[in-house]
């Protein structure tokens, strides 16, 4: 992003705040924010009292001094998992791109729905109108079928239906009720791979595969694509193997073990006489 961007003045101070809270390793008075910010003491109070509200900053009933809060905690948490995870999971879709040479795509939720945050081409690029940063429909593309199977549905079920109604005016025949999305979601978990064939992009096909983070949480998805007439898209392919091993191993880095190897690996009880 460009510095000399114009941002927004009142969110530009309330970071000045938050990082006068982030550099110190106590707990600070009102006063030693406020210099450390280089705002008022009044001003700085008012900052304060939204950032109590929200939980990023605590105030010790005993001394009336300011901590960073839960939520700041858990935003610092989200972003290292996150961080950690786009590392790993780049590095694998190098190895990936070198087996295969096909582009390879990276994608993450966000609250907009998925998004693409890495694209790596091959030797024959793919030229398509999607770029770094661009969201991922859940409905059309390889990613957002996989985060329609495995994200929580509290997350997914207000873009679903805002789809669900896009398709519906535009008289498509296909993908335009429940039923037909329970159904897609379960070909998705047989399978482990979300499939698009031409329908996001004319032409275009693309496989995809889910990420795990240690906790059996879905962090991102991983994918391929393709022209159509030189794309195998069979869920058995040769492709379709390598973007689901390379999930896995990406998976297995990021310390997730799937149900069936907790299973053997915990130890058996005895059994009652």
């Amino acid at each position: 992003m460009n510095d000399k961007q114009q941002g927004i003045q009142s969110v530009d101070a309330a970071m000045r705040v938050l990082v006068a809270l982030a550099k110190s390793n106590h707990a600070m008075s009102l006063k030693q924010i406020a210099q450390s910010a280089d705002m008022t003491a009044s001003n700085t109070h008012r900052y304060m009292v939204s950032f109590a509200r929200a939980n990023l900053v605590t105030q010790q009933a005993e001394t009336g001094h300011y901590d960073l809060g839960p939520f700041a905690l858990q935003l610092g948490l989200a972003a290292m998992v996150r961080m950690d995870a786009i590392a790993v999971a780049t590095k694998v879709m190098a190895e990936l791109l070198e087996e295969i040479d096909l582009p390879v795509t990276l994608a993450v939720w966000t609250p907009d729905g998925p998004v693409m945050i890495r694209w790596m081409d091959a030797s024959q690029p793919v030229t398509v109108n999607i770029k770094t940063g661009s969201r991922s429909p859940l409905l059309v593309s390889a990613s957002g079928r996989i985060f329609l199977a495995y994200e929580a549905e509290e997350r997914t079920r207000a873009l679903l239906a805002t789809e669900l109604r896009l398709r519906r005016a535009r008289k498509e025949t296909e993908l335009i009720s429940l039923n037909e999305v329970n159904s897609l979601k379960e070909e998705v978990r047989r399978h482990g791979l979300g499939r698009s064939l031409g329908i996001r992009v004319s032409g275009i096909n693309a496989l995809g595969a889910p990420i795990f983070d240690a906790t059996g949480k879905l962090a991102l998805t991983l994918s391929s694509v393709g022209l159509a007439n030189a794309f195998d898209t069979s869920y058995d392919g040769n492709v379709a193997r390598a973007v689901k091993a390379a999930a896995a191993r990406a998976s297995v880095l990021l310390g997730y073990r799937a149900p069936h190897e907790k299973e053997a690996s915990s130890p058996k009880r005895p059994r009652v006489q």
